[in-house]
């Protein structure tokens, strides 16, 4: 039964589709199933007696690793996603699970490592979101036209709020998503009338009070969707202002989304920077000085602080010269 049990753990390694990695305390490769050196392109030869790091690339973060051997030391499973480098030096997508091979005492001999090539559904994710965005940019810049305002102002405001998402420390996922959602800020002006967004003369006050209506329409425009959370926070509250004076509701301080405290910054500074039909394009370092004295009362103080950073760093200006003002 043992032999029998032997033959059937080696032939249900040799032909399972994920890829098993098994190394010694020491994390030297000690097997590797037809699997994995199918997918890294690695002969056994090659392998055993390295690191599994031999397939380590640089898209995976030293705080990842970090986080696994936490896990694993501890006795722990860790799975998560990296993304490892063939022999060929293509990368490629794994969803990994890795842990300790206890004995019978529960003393750790060697760790086991079984991942799954997920390369084509990230490719496919990504190919997704790509169209996802594409969506996105099309109805901001529909809402765009009806004001006169360029597609390069919506990938201006975009990166902006990216860059200073950033700044202030937030993770990559979220600073992309910040900026991504960020374009449709003003979706709500679909629903503005024509001859309002277009007058080149001062609004009556029944026009700013339609005008001051896009916000809350824009936010109803995006659904209830978890995708456009973060875009329905910015369309509703980008014209809040820090001290309670802003619209539509008036919220103050920490009331007011870190999204949209963020885009408020990205939108008022391409806004001045660029040319209106009621105003000529004010100089970026003008812009700047604006920025920092709304501070405490149009913005959070912290997001503008970070936005003066990313100015003195040539950060704002290296966006504008890629996306220039039409």
């Amino acid at each position: 039964m043992n032999v029998l049990s032997q033959i059937t753990l080696q032939y249900a390694l040799d032909n399972i589709v994920d890829l098993v990695v098994i190394t010694d305390m020491k994390s030297v490769i000690q097997y590797v199933n037809p699997a994995f050196l199918k997918i890294t392109g690695y002969t056994a030869e090659e392998v055993l007696g390295q690191k599994p790091s031999i397939q380590k690339s640089v898209h995976t973060t030293a705080d990842t690793y970090r986080q696994m051997w936490e896990v694993i030391l501890a006795g722990g499973w860790w799975r998560g996603e990296i993304i490892n480098q063939k022999k060929s030096g293509e990368l490629w997508h794994s969803n990994l699970s890795i842990s300790q091979i206890r004995d019978d005492q529960g003393t750790p001999f060697a760790y086991i490592g079984i991942s799954r090539d997920i390369t084509e559904m990230k490719r496919l994710e990504q190919q997704i979101f790509d169209m996802g965005i594409e969506a996105i940019y099309m109805l901001a810049m529909a809402a765009e036209a009806k004001d006169n305002v360029t597609g390069s102002h919506l990938q201006r405001v975009r990166f902006y709020s990216e860059a200073i998402a950033r700044e202030l420390g937030l993770s990559e996922q979220e600073a992309v998503e910040i900026g991504y959602s960020s374009m449709m800020h003003d979706v709500g002006k679909l629903h503005i009338p024509d001859a309002i967004l277009q007058k080149t003369g001062k609004l009556t006050p029944e026009e700013w009070n339609e005008m001051k209506r896009h916000p809350e329409k824009g936010a109803a425009i995006l659904g209830e969707k978890s995708f456009f959370q973060t875009a329905r926070d910015i369309a509703a509250c980008h014209h809040e202002h820090w001290d309670g004076t802003g619209y539509p509701a008036g919220k103050r301080g920490t009331q007011i989304p870190l999204c949209s405290r963020i885009v408020a910054v990205a939108d008022v500074f391409d806004a001045l920077t660029s040319s209106r039909s009621y105003k000529n394009a004010w100089p970026g370092e003008v812009a700047r000085a604006k920025i920092s004295e709304g501070k405490g009362r149009h913005f959070d103080p912290k997001v503008a602080d970070a936005f003066d950073q990313l100015y003195k760093r040539n950060v704002i200006n290296d966006i504008m010269r890629k996306y220039p003002i039409e």
